[in-house]
């Protein structure tokens, strides 16, 4: 009886420690892609679509735009933005954390480039 039990605690504890080994594991992320994304990236933090000054945060699925000068959060565009061609549009990617916070330097560095581009 005391062998089972031994064992039944040994089998768990293998289960627990595989289970938190896997969440360390990185991993990509081109399941949670949204299907405007361009293609051919392993792994994506953020889009910047400089046509309508708002970046897409991948792993929330949400998009940041200012709205009264305060970074917004949302699951989608604003009204104003709902016939915005997303799958036409301009993206950069950009796998830097808080990319919206240098808003400022990609505003000017992207502002006249056409194409997707990387930036790590």
């Amino acid at each position: 009886m005391k062998k089972l039990f031994i064992c039944a605690i040994i089998f768990l504890a293998g289960g627990m420690i595989s289970q938190a080994s896997a969440q360390l594991r990185p991993s990509s992320n081109t399941d949670i892609q949204p299907s405007w994304g361009p293609s051919g990236h392993q792994y994506v933090q953020y889009y910047y679509l400089p046509e309508i000054s708002t970046y897409y945060y991948v792993p929330r699925k949400q998009f940041i735009y200012q709205s009264d000068g305060y970074w917004t959060f949302s699951s989608s565009l604003p009204a104003s933005l709902k016939k915005f061609d997303l799958r036409n549009a301009e993206k950069i990617v950009m796998n830097e954390p808080g990319a919206y916070r240098y808003y400022a330097q990609h505003k000017e560095k992207y502002s006249s480039k056409n194409g997707a581009v990387a930036v790590d």
